[in-house]
């Protein structure tokens, strides 16, 4: 059952609290366990070592470690035969939804593409910026038991809309027989750089390349902790988008908060295995009801016991004071998914500074944005929405300033750059300029 916490009782306010420490996977952190994560760091070391000495073969050694022991060089690379058969084998209705997620999200994207604005002229000087996008990008999502063709479509969409030229996929192999979905996805796509690699090896063939990887500029997507070590290990040799970690949602509502909707919000994220769900609420009357709920919903999902296990260990119901309360509670959190039901949806969302996602009135499921809406479902997790974003065609794009002198206008500037130039010991600087200038 989850458990409410009240924040007027201490020891309960500190129990919230050591909850949200907890979601930080910061080793600066005193409540996390420091030795498990310092070995958690070790072993990514070691993989990503072996990887960039061994390529390929690292690559499969690992797959037939953690998901298929009969796993050969030769599956590593994914062949368009193979997509258009896993694409047969899909039903109809499946492959109609999958256009239509992919559909709407380039829509979304689309929309949101940056635009450059208008240079800025002064006498002389012409300044703008212009938006690139990169050349390759590599995008990487879980597999396993579970078959994600919603996560591949949330970070290659917006990889394409952006126009990026080469994008590689990487997903762990999948000894389960459900990976058509995704391949089906793929061939919808048209990818042709997808790969079966999967977790800390994964990033590390798309940051160093190998025999059949190739190596990209940037490296985005979710994965558990041993992913994210990784990405954090080989920023600064690729870019990495942020840390999209285990499935997490606050919902904040007063008394007039769905009860139902509500706790059938905290499932969804539950059912992830990890995930975690909090209701932050200034009614105790709502608190009850949505407890209720919960207990009734999950027994007839079918991931109850994960469920269950998720509710009870990494998740709760906190009663505030009152919704300043509530607010700074949320702002703390910094949630992946945020869902607002209360009587003035509009001002609580004006105070709500830090959220991945923000999921407007009791209507707005969350499941919407996780595959049809538009946004990206790629989204930071563990507290990291109060510094990062969700993927986006943002994600895929360097900025890049534009800067136009004439005679006139460096004439106009060049006093003050000698100036300072020279101040700083830089005479070649301020030269630079004079010479120009015929002095």
């Amino acid at each position: 059952m989850i458990p409410i916490l009240q924040t007027s009782d201490n020891q309960q306010l500190n129990n919230a609290l050591q909850l949200l420490a907890n979601l930080r996977l910061d080793p600066r952190d005193l409540a996390l366990n420091r030795g498990e994560r310092a070995a958690q760091a070790a072993a990514v070391q070691q993989i990503l070592a072996d990887v960039a000495e061994r390529g390929d073969q690292a690559i499969v050694d690992s797959a037939r470690k953690f998901d298929d022991p009969d796993f050969t060089t030769d599956q590593l690379r994914v062949t368009p035969g193979e997509m258009r058969e896993a694409h047969a084998r899909v039903s109809p209705e499946l492959i109609a939804a999958i256009r239509q997620s992919i559909r709407q999200v380039a829509e979304y994207q689309s929309h949101i593409m940056p635009k450059a604005p208008e240079m800025l002229e002064r006498a002389g000087t012409e300044l703008g910026i212009r938006f690139i996008p990169l050349d390759s990008a590599g995008c990487y999502f879980p597999g396993g038991k579970a078959s994600y063709p919603s996560s591949l479509i949330m970070l290659a969409v917006p990889a394409q809309v952006a126009g990026v030229k080469r994008i590689v996929v990487c997903t762990p192999p999948s000894k389960y027989g459900k990976s058509d979905l995704v391949l089906a996805a793929c061939h919808e796509l048209k990818l042709t750089d997808v790969y079966r690699a999967g977790g800390a090896a994964a990033i590390a063939a798309m940051a160093f390349g190998t025999q059949t990887i190739p190596a990209v500029d940037k490296i985005v997507g979710p994965g558990n902790a041993f992913v994210q070590l990784a990405k954090r290990a080989v920023a600064g040799c690729v870019g990495i988008d942020g840390f999209l970690g285990p499935s997490e949602i606050v919902t904040i509502a007063d008394s007039s908060g769905n009860a139902a909707f509500i706790a059938a919000d905290l499932i969804a994220q539950a059912e992830h295995d990890p995930g975690s769900g909090f209701l932050i609420t200034d009614s105790m009357e709502l608190a009850q009801a949505v407890q209720k709920e919960v207990v009734s919903q999950a027994s007839q999902r079918g991931r109850v016991v994960a469920i269950e296990k998720a509710l009870a260990s990494h998740s709760a119901i906190i009663v505030c004071r009152d919704m300043d309360e509530v607010l700074d509670f949320a702002n703390r959190f910094a949630a992946e998914h945020v869902n607002i039901q209360t009587r003035d949806d509009d001002a609580v969302l004006a105070k709500l500074r830090h959220g991945g996602a923000v999921f407007v009135g009791p209507y707005s499921a969350v499941a919407a944005g996780d595959y049809v809406a538009g946004p990206s479902h790629c989204l930071p997790t563990n507290t990291t929405a109060r510094f990062s974003s969700g993927i986006s065609v943002y994600e895929f794009m360097r900025r890049s300033s534009v800067e136009r002198y004439t005679r006139d206008g460096l004439a106009a500037d060049s006093q003050a750059i000698t100036e300072l130039a020279k101040a700083e010991g830089l005479d070649a600087h301020a030269a630079s300029v004079s010479i120009r200038m015929g002095r």
